[in-house]
Parts: structure tokens; C-alpha cells; sequence
């Protein structure tokens, strides 16, 4: 006979261990909003409501979860029966998390499509894999309701064609961006050396999130009983979320130590007007793509002058 250890310890410890999780990763996610709105004097009101939508999103979702575990741990701590039917946040909280990372994706997506110079064919994929993981994820919420947790296997294909689109999207993000970003290269080494940090974001964008629905995706294969693999999507939004912020927070520093950089070489070089052009033209060239939504400012854009004009002599 099973032990209440060995029955309750993949149920709810699980959902305890990722509600705790998700909730330190939503502290996060706080701290890099507020990090954010520090520094987004300059940008764009959209950006701005993004950002807000993002965070209402996130903090709805933690009372989801809450919800969860309040449920399970409290409500019905004597009533083991309770485990066999998903109480209705836990269904609720699929959509919500397919709708953010919808939402991220899409401005990732605005990012090839800018470094891609247009490219419709590669945008498009992106934003379809994104739409087959909205639209799978509403449609298992749709379905979950009134099925029990040992019925979940009916919705594997589902489950499978969520968590694939979602890799998928996530990857081809990455690869995508560190693709037209090594393609940006100029062989100045400052200037490789920020695309080199750019390609690094990239890659951090999408591994965590690729990591977590792998996990989630190779869990529910082995133990689709438990509950283990839902512990572990309950953090993929806000990895997705805290991934974008990161981005948006990191602009100011890589504008500053490109431009800490080219005031250095500037200091260095003021008998030659050849190298002081050429120093700011490779300063120029980080693709913006990556440092957008923030208006050139004034150091920047009386260095490019200077420049068109010492290449016009």
C-alpha cells in the first residue's frame, strides 16, 4: 500500500514547490517593471502599456495560482478525493499562460522582422507557431473542465502540439536573432564585441523557456498521473516574461558602454579625422533593433553629424 507520502508528494508538493517558484520568479518580475519605468522616459507609450498589460497579466496569473494552492492545501487539506478533480484555476491558468507568451513572442517576432529586413516568410512561421500555442492552450482549458486528472491523457495530443509549438517558437526566436546579428558583424572589434552580447541576450531569451517546456513536455510522457509536469509549466510565463525585461532593462547599459567605448578611442584620436570617423561609424552600426523604442540622444546624434561631415571633407 502506497504511503500519503508517496501519493501527495508528485500532487502537492509539486504544485508547492512550483507555486513557490513562480511566486519568487513574480518577485522578479516586479523588480525588473519597476527597473523598467525608471528608465523608460524616452520610449514609446505602447511599449510602456506593453509592459503594463504584461505585469496586470502576471499578477493576475499569481492569484491564480494562489488560488491552486489554497485550494489543495487548505480548503481541502482533509479531503484527499479533492485530487482527483483539477479545481478550475488550474485549467485557467494554461490560457493565461498561452496568452503572454503570445504576446512576448510577438515582440521578439517585430525584432526579426526588423533585423530581417522584412522577411515575411520567417516572421510569419514565427507568428503561426505562436498562434498554434494560443490556440492549443484556449482549447485545452475549453476541454480540461469536467475531466479528472487521470483523464488528462485524452488531451495529450493537445498537450504535445502545445509544448512542441512552443519550442519550436522559442528556438527558431533565438536562432533567428543571433543569426542577423552575427550577419550585422563589421569586423570593429568594439562593436563585435556588443553584437557578441546582443547574441548571448538572444540566446538566454529563449533557452530558459525551451528548457522548462521540455521539462513539462518530458514529465507529462513519463508521469501523466501527477502533476509534476503542471509544477513546472506554472513558471514558463514569467521565465518568458522576466526574458523580455531583461532585454528591455539591459538597453541603457549596452547604450553606455558603446558609447563610454567610442568617447575612449575619441580621446585617442584627435590629430586623425579618418579614425575619428571610422571609430563613431562602427559605433553606429550595432543594429538598433536591440535598442529601440529610445530616441538617439544628443551625444549620438552630434557624433553622427560630425562624422557625415568629416566624411563629406
Amino acid at each position: 500500500m502506497a504511503s500519503p507520502g508517496n501519493t501527495f508528494g508528485p500532487l502537492l508538493g509539486a504544485l508547492l514547490v512550483g507555486g513557490l517558484v513562480s511566486n519568487i520568479l513574480y518577485g522578479i518580475t516586479c523588480a525588473q517593471t519597476f527597473t523598467y519605468y525608471r528608465r523608460s522616459e524616452n520610449d514609446r507609450l505602447f511599449l510602456k502599456l506593453f509592459v503594463t498589460a504584461l505585469w496586470v497579466l502576471d499578477t493576475a496569473d499569481v492569484f491564480i495560482v494562489g488560488h491552486i494552492l489554497y485550494w489543495y492545501m487548505v480548503i481541502n487539506y482533509t479531503n484527499p478525493l479533492s485530487l482527483v478533480m483539477p479545481v478550475w484555476s488550474l485549467i485557467v491558468h494554461v490560457t493565461f499562460t498561452s496568452v503572454s507568451n503570445f504576446l512576448v513572442r510577438g515582440m521578439f517576432a517585430n525584432r526579426v522582422w526588423k533585423l530581417s529586413h522584412g522577411n515575411i516568410i520567417l516572421t510569419g512561421g514565427l507568428l503561426l507557431l505562436s498562434l498554434t500555442d494560443l490556440v492549443c492552450g484556449i482549447t485545452i482549458t475549453v476541454k480540461a473542465f469536467g475531466l479528472a486528472l487521470d483523464g488528462f491523457s485524452s488531451l495529450s495530443t493537445l498537450l504535445y502540439l502545445n509544448s512542441a509549438a512552443s519550442l519550436t517558437a522559442d528556438a527558431a526566436v533565438a536562432l533567428a536573432l543571433c543569426y542577423f546579428l552575427y550577419r550585422s558583424r563589421t569586423g570593429w572589434e568594439r562593436t563585435d564585441s556588443l553584437i557578441a552580447v546582443l547574441m548571448l541576450f538572444s540566446i538566454n531569451t529563449g533557452l530558459l523557456t525551451v528548457l522548462d517546456a521540455l521539462a513539462s513536455l518530458i514529465t507529462f510522457a513519463i508521469m501523466p498521473s501527477n502533476l509534476i509536469f503542471f509544477a513546472i509549466y506554472l513558471c514558463q510565463s514569467k521565465l518568458f516574461i522576466n526574458a523580455f525585461l531583461a532585454t528591455l532593462n539591459a538597453r541603457e547599459t549596452l547604450r553606455n558602454g558603446g558609447t563610454r567605448s567610442v568617447a575612449i578611442q575619441l580621446s585617442r584620436v584627435t590629430q586623425s579625422h579618418t579614425t575619428y570617423s571610422d571609430t563613431t561609424m562602427a559605433a553606429s552600426s550595432v543594429p538598433q533593433q536591440f535598442l529601440e523604442d529610445k530616441p538617439m540622444d544628443r551625444y549620438s546624434m552630434i557624433n553622427q553629424t560630425r562624422s557625415h561631415k568629416i566624411s563629406a571633407v
